[in-house]
């Protein structure tokens, strides 16, 4: 009876727990048939930009509409998403709770029946600026697929969350019959890549605060390191190495040397402190869990992660969350997606539960990163990321690989953020083969950290 009761008490616990974590996400599941129900009887609320433009809005009979523009339309599908539900991640579907009235309080709803008025769910205001995602949109390589993500890293407020292929909401015949392109999904948090050089941000973190006299470092890159069965290569010998040039070169083997002086324990353990492998419970948004395997401990799956390849995935936010904690010391933060939650009466609503701040790294740690990235792109793999006219970038390239024989072109990233204090904008750009993370993300980071500036968001 004892262990009976234990395990009664254990059930318990357990559906409090999952009630709490994840009853918003069962609420906004698109076949919540309470979904459909509310949908008759309530007008669905407005959602708008962060300057007030109307990106979806209800009409007098109660029909779902989008902004007129398709331009405006197709920029900002995978956030808002569509009317019948088939974008689950969208706000209108993950955010219904407050759009379909579900966290109107008794109050409201006694008002609106003793009035007679139809009930009417909350106006979303978002922190997206659909002016900024809409140039995304255009400037964005031609034909590829990707993602962009901008954030504010000191106030968390996603500035655009792009993901390419788009779609239009008014004619979801077309989107559902192109389904195969994959433009219901939104890459920039449902999308898991190869972080490639990238991921070099994270061993770096790993070596600074695990292993002593980096300042010391040297290795001589032949541009081939034999691990076990397999080897480590660059496209060119870089000869002899500080840790700095390595970094700045973006050196694959010197990179796999730090790994095995780390070992899986220490490089695992700094990549699950910067959310690998980690379930992030955003209150605004769904991310999907980037992934870095510790079941295999093979020396060459060792080396290859440290570089961001063999199993290791991560999505574009998680990547663009990374730089922000180096731009914030060492702190990572909940992203914000939500700016306003506005009641049909006028008054404003408590916005979703959001999770202060944790360090992930020290602050030691986060201030060499920065020094490092700074240099990547004054004189390494990211020149083509630098801003000029007094704004310094700092950022990592990458050119993520994925296939085995190189018959594909490498995934373009760029991560990275600018470091003067009134222009706090954090950014990852990933373009599926796109080739080379310097040639093509670091020039569309540039575009969009210059836009972003001459918008003044």
């Amino acid at each position: 009876m004892t262990i009976a009761a234990a395990l009664f008490a254990v059930t318990i616990v357990y559906c409090c727990y999952s009630v709490y974590f994840y009853g918003g996400r069962w609420v906004a599941n698109p076949y919540n048939p309470r979904i459909s129900d509310q949908k008759q009887r309530v007008v669905m609320g407005t959602v708008t930009d962060r300057d007030g433009t109307v990106l979806a809005y209800s009409d007098e009979t109660g029909a779902r509409r989008y902004n007129a523009s398709e331009e405006v339309r197709r920029a900002v599908s995978q956030v808002v998403g569509d009317g019948g539900g088939k974008v689950a991640t969208g706000v209108d579907t993950f955010h219904a709770q407050y759009l379909l009235g579900f966290k109107a309080g008794l109050l409201e709803r006694l008002t609106d029946a003793f009035t007679g008025t139809t009930q009417r769910g909350d106006d979303v205001r978002l922190t997206i600026s659909e002016r900024l995602s809409r140039y995304i949109g255009e400037q964005f390589p031609s034909g590829k697929r990707g993602a962009v993500v901008v954030l504010n890293y000191k106030t968390n407020e996603i500035l655009a969350m792009v993901s390419m292929p788009q779609f239009d909401p008014t004619d979801m015949d077309e989107a559902l019959e192109d389904e195969a392109s994959g433009a219901l999904i939104n890459r920039a948090t449902q999308g898991l890549y190869p972080p490639g050089s990238t991921f070099k941000i994270v061993t770096l973190a790993a070596a600074l605060q695990n292993l002593p006299d980096l300042d010391s470092f040297v290795y001589d890159c032949t541009g081939y390191a034999a691990v076990g069965s397999y080897a480590v290569t660059d496209k060119t010998a870089h000869g002899t190495q500080t840790l700095s040039q390595a970094f700045s070169n973006s050196c694959n083997t010197a990179f796999a040397a730090l790994a095995g002086e780390l070992g899986y324990s220490l490089l695992g353990a700094t990549a699950e402190n910067l959310g690998f492998n980690q379930n992030f419970m955003f209150g605004d948004l769904i991310v999907y869990n980037s992934s870095y395997p510790i079941d295999n401990l093979s020396d060459e799956d060792l080396a290859w992660s440290a570089v961001g390849q063999g199993r290791v995935l991560a999505t574009p936010m998680h990547m663009a969350l990374i730089a922000s904690a180096v731009a914030n010391g060492g702190v990572m933060n909940e992203p914000r997606l939500i700016a306003q939650i506005t009641t049909p009466q006028g008054g404003e609503r408590r916005p979703p539960a959001r999770a202060t701040g944790w360090r992930v790294m020290s602050e030691a740690a986060a201030q060499r990163i920065e020094n490092e990235l700074v240099r990547a792109v004054k004189s390494g793999t990211g020149t083509r990321a630098a801003l000029g006219n007094g704004y310094t970038v700092a950022g990592k390239t990458g050119s993520a690989e994925v296939s085995d024989d190189k018959s594909v072109e490498a995934d373009a990233w760029f991560v990275g953020y600018v470091t003067n204090e009134n222009a706090p904008y954090a950014i990852c750009v990933v373009v599926e083969n796109g080739g080379s993370g310097g040639g093509v993300a670091a020039p569309l980071a540039r575009k969009t950290l210059q836009k972003a500036i001459n918008l003044g968001l």
